[in-house]
């Protein structure tokens, strides 16, 4: 179930209720399609939702310093307050969050075979 979505320039990070997790996926605004390689799953709603507004914080900031934007100070600040909060949140709950490409080798069970193999 979506729960929140969160702008950058050129970007939509999309934080998503699953059964395992809060799961943030990235999707091209001009497109719709999503980046299956940027995609992260959380155990905890607010550590997805401050990684969210820190990923739109830091394209936004990104899209200006690539289009020479004159306020792009203000942008900076943005970010840095956002990934402040993020670190915050994610230190004090201890969720670092899984990558996508892990993601797929769990759920392809790649990484069960390789315990059972191990084990």
């Amino acid at each position: 179930m979506l729960i929140a979505t969160t702008e950058g320039q050129g970007w939509c990070y999309e934080v998503i209720a699953q059964s395992d997790g809060f799961l943030v996926q990235v999707r091209d605004l001009d497109t719709g399609e999503i980046a299956v390689h940027e995609t992260t799953l959380f155990r905890t709603s607010p550590v997805a939702l401050a990684y969210a507004d820190m990923a739109a914080a830091a394209d936004r900031f990104a899209a200006s310093k690539l289009e020479e934007v004159e306020d792009w100070e203000g942008l900076a600040d943005d970010y840095h307050h956002e990934l402040d909060r993020y670190t915050a949140i994610r230190d004090r709950l201890s969720d670092e969050g899984v990558g996508g490409a892990l993601l797929r080798c769990n759920r392809s069970g790649s990484l069960r075979e390789a315990a059972n193999r191990l084990h």
